[in-house]
């Protein structure tokens, strides 16, 4: 009777995420072609919890003409910042029983540009993700290309970010799968951003476990990844420039 019981349950999870989908979750992410208002905001985006990419958002930023590499290197290419080095670009991830935190270093601006452009080696792939507001810590000089925040967003969400982080890197850089108790505004001034989403209702499927913290000081002794096979399918959005 119980082993009956447990597998209407395992029956009812797995028909769970198809449901939801067709109930609630859209099959593509929805683009905007200009920022909502904030009541809009909220009402259909942040209280749905329902992801958006928002186009023209940024286009009064200076930044979106003025962050070309060149630019970086003159304004902060002296500048040091935290930049997470891993051999093969996962940070943060499970390596078998251990979840592995990526080696940090101090280096200069430009010599991360350096490596990013070819002209220099540095062992394992560079990525500058430090969170905690590393923008206006780390790199004050970039302030006065930005704004402190989004005011249609600060305006729906009642506050003002806890945090504005920058983050610079390549395609070999990869964020793991992970959970934010944040409202996430990520705004593209150069280049291109992958995310996969997950609704809750994937949850079931999503393989949590316990594992023991590690800190490896020797960046290319890390292993290679090992990532489950996962029994949904995830929403994939790409994000350009200014948006």
């Amino acid at each position: 009777m119980a082993e009956a019981a447990l597998e209407a349950v395992r029956r009812a999870l797995q028909e769970f995420p198809a449901a939801a989908r067709d109930l609630n979750v859209p099959r593509v992410v929805p683009y905007l072609d200009e920022p909502p208002s904030p009541l809009c905001f909220y009402r259909d985006w942040v209280c749905p919890n329902r992801p958006c990419i928002i186009r023209n958002a940024l286009q009064h930023w200076p930044a979106l003409q003025k962050w070309s590499l060149s630019y970086l290197r003159a304004t902060v290419g002296s500048t040091e910042v935290s930049v997470a080095v891993t051999p093969d670009g996962y940070a943060d991830a499970v390596r078998g029983d251990r979840f592995v935190m990526p080696a940090e270093r101090r280096l200069p601006i430009s010599h991360v540009l350096d490596v990013l452009e070819g002209r220099a080696q540095h062992p394992g792939v560079l990525y500058v993700q430090k969170q905690c507001s590393n923008l206006p810590t780390e790199l004050p000089q970039l302030l006065s290309d930005i704004e402190s925040h989004v005011p249609w967003a600060s305006e729906s969400l009642g506050k003002m970010p806890d945090a504005v982080n920058f983050w610079l890197g390549d395609a070999s850089a990869v964020t793991s799968l992970h959970k934010d108790h944040y409202e996430n505004l990520y705004c593209v001034v150069s280049g291109e951003k992958h995310f996969l989403l997950h609704p809750p209702s994937d949850r079931p499927f999503i393989p949590y476990r316990n594992a023991v913290l590690v800190m490896v000081r020797v960046p290319d002794r890390l292993l290679a990844p090992c990532l489950p096979d996962l029994a949904f399918r995830s929403l994939h959005t790409s994000n350009l420039p200014a948006d």
